[in-house]
């Protein structure tokens, strides 16, 4: 599935077609016709499964709920996560693919991330290990640096944050801040150690994190919320929003939390 959307999207990604707008879709954000191009994919790759006799839900960021003969397991799916960066054309999007046997994170059983601008996927299931692109993963060292920094900020779930002053602790305490533009791929890099630690403030989508965060967890990531709780019994519905912080490194898990609370974010 995730493979065709790729082969598909290079012909929109990057092009005033791409771009066009065509309506708000379930999850709340503008559809466009690089969204649209993907959910067809994911649509008929469903429809083909349901005449197979396979029986589950789809939930799609652009769709919403379709079910086809069960109300589990349920198949979440963010069919172009990085729209922006495909609608102007800066390779660094992904198809995010999540079977769920529940209603909650901690029910998440299969994973898939596949990068729409490059042909590495990310893949994990539940209790059996993250992979790349079919291998065991096998993350790069994580640590704060010699000056007790984190060499490397991802930020994501940025777009609901009215303000940085807040964070200004956070991006002090930090070697280098990036902004990537891709939630499910964000989260894969810090699964594989290139991103020390990420902070999604203003929180992301179930559509968004729910494949990164269990490739986070069979990664041996350690995952919160802002204050340092659980996210397991978060229900993965269009309404919830999950602040994030992750980092594979207990060390800058706990460095993280300490400069968020010095800025009074919790």
């Amino acid at each position: 599935m995730a493979g065709e959307i790729a082969a598909r999207l290079e012909r929109v990604a990057g092009t005033e077609e791409g771009r066009v707008t065509l309506e708000v879709g379930a999850g709340g954000d503008t559809t466009a016709v690089v969204d649209r191009t993907a959910e067809d994919v994911v649509i008929a790759h469903c429809e083909a499964l349901a005449s197979a006799g396979v029986h589950f839900l789809l939930r799609s960021e652009e769709l919403g709920d379709r079910e086809y003969g069960a109300a589990h397991p349920v198949l979440l799916v963010d069919p172009v996560d990085g729209s922006l960066n495909a609608m102007q054309g800066i390779p660094y999007h992904c198809t995010s693919l999540c079977i769920v046997d529940g209603d909650r994170v901690e029910d998440a059983a299969v994973a898939v991330v596949r990068s729409l601008a490059l042909p590495t996927v990310y893949s994990a299931v539940r209790g059996g290990g993250a992979r790349r692109d079919g291998l065991p993963l096998r993350p790069l060292s994580v640590d704060l640096d010699a000056r007790g920094r984190i060499p490397m900020l991802l930020l994501e779930g940025m777009s609901t944050v009215r303000s940085a002053d807040p964070l200004r602790a956070l991006f002090g305490g930090a070697r280098r801040v990036r902004l990537l533009g891709s939630a499910a791929l964000s989260l894969c890099q810090v699964a594989g150690g290139s991103g020390s630690a990420l902070v999604a403030p203003g929180g992301m989508r179930a559509f968004d994190c729910a494949a990164g965060l269990l490739l986070l967890r069979e990664s041996g990531a350690v995952t919160t919320d802002l204050g340092g709780g659980s996210l397991d019994g978060l229900p993965l519905d269009f309404a919830t929003r999950f602040p994030i912080v992750t980092s594979l490194s207990p060390r800058v898990h706990s460095r993280t939390l300490e400069l968020l609370a010095a800025g009074g974010v919790t």
